[in-house]
């Protein structure tokens, strides 16, 4: 090699063998500078459609079906009943009404104040009507609490939830709503009516292969979508774990990553022993320790366990501890991330760093202030929007839901007592029905009383028979102050 470069070089100079290996040593590094290559360590987030919302995430993840069961199921056992609207009077209450329970800062007072204004708008419908049988009853199959819920599940995951209205095919009744039942939201399809603004022209199920189903045969329930496209994507509520799959992404990796550690965490080190010459064991030797480190460092069963060696003894930790990686840590950072999310408090889910037994209380009515409450009118003003006109009852009847089963949410008697008494433009019967009893059929109890509480002075003492001379005195002198 020094030969052939020498000739190249010419008469004017040479180089030995040594010169030729440090010159190509040079140049090796001086490529790899330049050309070396950088393994990619961004992150892979998965795709994050409403299937995969659902199997991916709610299937298979313990932390997403934990908030959004216990979501669902918390606003399921909200009834919904139909109420007679009381008038021209009654519809300027209720929309009082709808404003305070639709607020962002809802707050127990406004709670108080807004079941002032129902009982001023709405009355309750009997039972036996068509309207309220359906909400007690929506399909031959399910119960209302196990329908709605199934639909709430939907609605977190997806960000959609459909109701399908089953109607009488043929006879004096056809057409009128017999069943209600909760479609799967990724298996349904909106078809775009084509117009300006872009609005829903029907729905396909494809469950089933192609079901085309009418529009006003579909309750359709969503999140608000900023997502505007010419396809329509903006007529699909927006999923919340599609927001949120990055965190839903760390939680699947710390899952992983804490699993892999225990099953494959495999010796916590090695022994060796220096003194022994590794030399004599050759190439075959060094096979067979590799074989037996993968032997003895897979599954469970090797974790924690320490592997000896060949060599002067010595020990080199290999294994690190959950708590070395901080995967508890992270993990609950993470469930926190996911929580508010869904608009629920983590410590419901025995976050024992902000949860105690004296403040669970509150954290169960924020739930259902932040998360349940406004998830539940949704639903309620969907029903009223699409089933109203098929019972022929728009601007005649409300459906609303019964928030007063929800403890939660129900100060204790005294302090809506103590509230009431200081609110006296209340009437009685409106305090009655607050306090869940009957109206009277008086027509006092229809007024605001007020509590006689403070006179003046001089009334009083008008209306005091006082024995004093001194009084007297000044009465027969015209200066008594309380007597002019």
């Amino acid at each position: 090699m020094a030969t052939i470069i020498n000739r190249l070089l010419g008469r004017g100079r040479r180089v030995n063998n040594e010169q030729v290996q440090a010159m190509v040593q040079a140049t090796i590094q001086a490529y790899l500078q330049q050309n070396t290559y950088v393994p990619s360590i961004a992150p892979i987030y998965p795709s994050m459609g409403q299937t995969e919302a659902i199997k991916e995430g709610y299937c298979s993840n313990a932390d997403v079906y934990s908030i959004v069961s216990r979501k669902a199921q918390m606003a399921s056992v909200i009834p919904f009943y139909e109420y007679e609207v009381r008038g021209k009077e009654g519809q300027k209450y209720l929309k009082k009404y709808r404003q305070l329970m639709s607020g962002e800062d809802l707050t127990m007072e406004g709670i108080y104040k807004a079941s002032i204004y129902k009982t001023k708008a709405l009355e309750q419908v009997a039972d036996d009507s068509d309207l309220n049988k359906l909400l007690y009853s929506p399909n031959e199959d399910e119960g209302a609490q196990e329908m709605f819920e199934r639909a709430y599940g939907f609605l977190e995951l997806t960000g959609n939830a459909y109701l399908y209205k089953e109607r009488v095919p043929e006879g004096s009744d056809q057409g009128k709503v017999l069943w209600l039942c909760t479609q799967p939201s990724n298996y349904m399809k909106i078809i775009p009516n084509g117009q300006f603004p872009l609005g829903v022209g029907g729905y396909i199920m494809t469950l089933y292969g192609q079901i085309g189903i009418e529009k006003d045969d579909i309750i359709h329930v969503k999140y608000f979508n900023p997502d505007y496209d010419v396809n329509g994507s903006q007529l699909y509520g927006l999923a919340p774990l599609y927001a949120a799959r990055k965190t839903f992404e760390r939680s699947n990796s710390e899952e992983d990553s804490a699993v892999a550690q225990f099953q494959h965490g495999g010796p916590a080190g090695i022994v060796s022993n220096e003194s022994i010459d590794m030399t004599e064991a050759g190439v075959d030797q060094i096979g067979l320790l590799k074989e037996r480190w993968d032997a003895e460092m897979q599954g469970n069963r090797n974790r924690g366990k320490v592997l000896f060696g060949a060599g002067k003894i010595d020990y080199k930790q290999t294994g690190l501890s959950p708590a070395d990686l901080q995967l508890l840590e992270s993990a609950q950072f993470t469930f926190r991330k996911l929580c508010r999310v869904f608009k629920m408090p983590s410590a419901l889910f025995n976050d024992n760093e902000y949860s105690t037994q004296n403040n669970q209380q509150e954290f169960k009515k924020d739930a259902y202030v932040d998360g349940v409450l406004p998830m539940v009118i949704k639903m309620r003003d969907a029903l009223n929007r699409s089933l109203l006109p098929d019972f022929n009852k728009k601007g005649l009847t409300y459906i609303d839901a019964d928030f007063t089963n929800i403890s939660a949410l129900q100060q204790d008697m005294k302090t809506l007592s103590e509230w009431l008494n200081n609110s006296p433009e209340i009437t009685p019967n409106e305090r009655r029905e607050m306090k869940m009893f009957q109206r009277l059929p008086y027509p006092y109890m229809d007024k605001p009383w007020i509590q006689k509480g403070y006179d003046t002075m001089e009334n009083i003492v008008n209306g005091m028979d006082i024995v004093d001379p001194g009084v007297d005195a000044l009465d027969a002198e015209g200066l008594n102050p309380y007597k002019q």
